[in-house]
Protein backbone atom coordinates (compact mmCIF):
# COMPACT_ATOMS: atom_id res chain seq x y z
CA UNK A 1 0.00 0.00 0.00
CA UNK A 2 2.71 2.53 0.91
CA UNK A 3 4.78 1.64 -2.21
CA UNK A 4 1.35 2.33 -4.46
CA UNK A 5 0.96 5.85 -2.55
CA UNK A 6 4.66 6.39 -2.92
CA UNK A 7 4.70 5.59 -6.48
CA UNK A 8 1.37 7.53 -6.93
CA UNK A 9 2.88 10.78 -5.12
CA UNK A 10 5.84 10.55 -7.84
CA UNK A 11 3.64 10.48 -10.95
CA UNK A 12 1.32 13.24 -9.63
CA UNK A 13 4.54 15.40 -8.81
CA UNK A 14 6.19 14.27 -12.26
CA UNK A 15 2.75 15.45 -13.77
CA UNK A 16 2.64 18.59 -12.11
CA UNK A 17 6.51 20.10 -13.30
CA UNK A 18 5.35 18.58 -16.98
CA UNK A 19 7.98 16.28 -17.26
CA UNK A 20 5.27 13.99 -19.51
CA UNK A 21 4.02 17.63 -21.02
CA UNK A 22 5.05 18.59 -25.17
CA UNK A 23 5.01 21.85 -23.91
CA UNK A 24 9.00 22.68 -24.72
CA UNK A 25 10.67 25.64 -26.63
CA UNK A 26 7.65 27.58 -28.97
CA UNK A 27 9.39 26.76 -32.89
CA UNK A 28 8.77 28.42 -35.81
CA UNK A 29 9.21 27.12 -39.52
CA UNK A 30 12.48 28.32 -41.07
CA UNK A 31 13.61 27.76 -44.58
CA UNK A 32 16.01 29.56 -46.71
CA UNK A 33 18.30 29.63 -49.34
CA UNK A 34 22.00 29.94 -49.31
CA UNK A 35 24.63 31.22 -52.19
CA UNK A 36 27.70 32.53 -52.71
CA UNK A 37 28.40 35.20 -55.69
CA UNK A 38 24.73 34.25 -56.39
CA UNK A 39 25.33 30.56 -57.00
CA UNK A 40 24.02 28.00 -54.45
CA UNK A 41 25.83 26.59 -51.73
CA UNK A 42 25.67 22.99 -51.92
CA UNK A 43 26.93 20.91 -48.59
CA UNK A 44 26.77 23.37 -46.25
CA UNK A 45 26.11 22.73 -42.58
CA UNK A 46 24.16 25.62 -40.95
CA UNK A 47 23.62 26.62 -36.97
CA UNK A 48 21.28 29.20 -35.95
CA UNK A 49 22.02 30.03 -32.25
CA UNK A 50 19.65 31.99 -30.14
CA UNK A 51 20.43 35.29 -28.56
CA UNK A 52 17.67 34.54 -26.31
CA UNK A 53 16.19 31.30 -24.91
CA UNK A 54 16.30 28.02 -26.65
CA UNK A 55 18.84 25.67 -28.09
CA UNK A 56 20.39 25.95 -30.92
CA UNK A 57 18.58 24.74 -34.56
CA UNK A 58 20.89 23.09 -37.61
CA UNK A 59 20.04 22.42 -41.53
CA UNK A 60 21.99 21.45 -43.92
CA UNK A 61 21.99 23.06 -48.05
CA UNK A 62 20.84 20.51 -50.93
CA UNK A 63 21.98 20.83 -54.72
CA UNK A 64 19.92 24.14 -54.85
CA UNK A 65 21.48 25.62 -51.54
CA UNK A 66 17.90 25.25 -49.81
CA UNK A 67 17.60 24.21 -46.43
CA UNK A 68 15.25 23.98 -43.34
CA UNK A 69 15.88 23.57 -39.90
CA UNK A 70 15.59 21.18 -37.35
CA UNK A 71 15.68 21.93 -33.69
CA UNK A 72 18.30 19.86 -31.08
CA UNK A 73 15.50 17.80 -30.36
CA UNK A 74 14.92 16.95 -33.68
CA UNK A 75 11.88 18.69 -34.33
CA UNK A 76 11.11 21.34 -37.29
CA UNK A 77 11.95 24.91 -36.87
CA UNK A 78 13.65 27.35 -34.56
CA UNK A 79 12.84 29.05 -31.23
CA UNK A 80 11.67 33.03 -31.63
CA UNK A 81 14.00 35.90 -31.68
CA UNK A 82 17.07 37.11 -33.02
CA UNK A 83 20.01 34.30 -34.12
CA UNK A 84 23.18 34.70 -35.40
CA UNK A 85 24.13 31.64 -37.94
CA UNK A 86 27.12 29.67 -38.48
CA UNK A 87 27.76 28.55 -41.75
CA UNK A 88 30.24 25.25 -42.09
CA UNK A 89 31.73 23.32 -44.84
CA UNK A 90 29.96 23.53 -48.45
CA UNK A 91 31.22 24.35 -51.76
CA UNK A 92 29.42 26.85 -54.72
CA UNK A 93 27.51 23.93 -57.13
CA UNK A 94 29.82 25.47 -59.69
CA UNK A 95 32.57 23.71 -58.03
CA UNK A 96 31.25 20.37 -57.47
CA UNK A 97 33.34 17.44 -59.42
CA UNK A 98 32.21 14.24 -58.78
CA UNK A 99 35.71 13.11 -57.46
CA UNK A 100 35.94 15.46 -54.51
CA UNK A 101 34.31 14.62 -50.71
CA UNK A 102 31.83 16.69 -49.62
CA UNK A 103 32.34 18.70 -46.31
CA UNK A 104 30.73 15.91 -44.26
CA UNK A 105 33.49 13.39 -45.85
CA UNK A 106 36.40 16.12 -45.39
CA UNK A 107 38.38 16.22 -42.09
CA UNK A 108 36.90 18.44 -39.69
CA UNK A 109 40.81 20.80 -40.59
CA UNK A 110 39.40 21.13 -44.20
CA UNK A 111 36.04 22.63 -43.31
CA UNK A 112 35.78 26.13 -43.84
CA UNK A 113 33.51 28.36 -41.46
CA UNK A 114 32.74 31.62 -42.80
CA UNK A 115 33.23 34.00 -39.90
CA UNK A 116 34.21 37.26 -42.93
CA UNK A 117 31.07 38.54 -41.82
CA UNK A 118 28.41 38.40 -39.18
CA UNK A 119 24.95 37.11 -40.30
CA UNK A 120 22.30 37.82 -38.35
CA UNK A 121 18.61 36.67 -38.49
CA UNK A 122 15.43 37.24 -36.74
CA UNK A 123 12.51 33.95 -36.46
CA UNK A 124 9.45 35.98 -36.36
CA UNK A 125 6.84 34.42 -34.48
CA UNK A 126 4.18 35.97 -36.68
CA UNK A 127 5.39 35.60 -40.43
CA UNK A 128 7.05 33.02 -42.82
CA UNK A 129 10.41 32.67 -41.94
CA UNK A 130 12.33 32.39 -45.28
CA UNK A 131 15.78 33.18 -44.76
CA UNK A 132 17.95 34.41 -48.23
CA UNK A 133 22.16 33.74 -46.76
CA UNK A 134 24.01 35.58 -49.44
CA UNK A 135 28.17 34.29 -48.10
Amino acid sequence: MNRYLLSTSVLLALAATGCFSDSGQQLHTVDGTITQDGVPFVDAQLEFEPQTAGAPSYGKSDENGDFKLYYSTGKPGAAPGQHIVKVLGGRKASDAKPSEPTSIEAPAAQRKEYRGKEIVVTVDPNAENHVEIEL
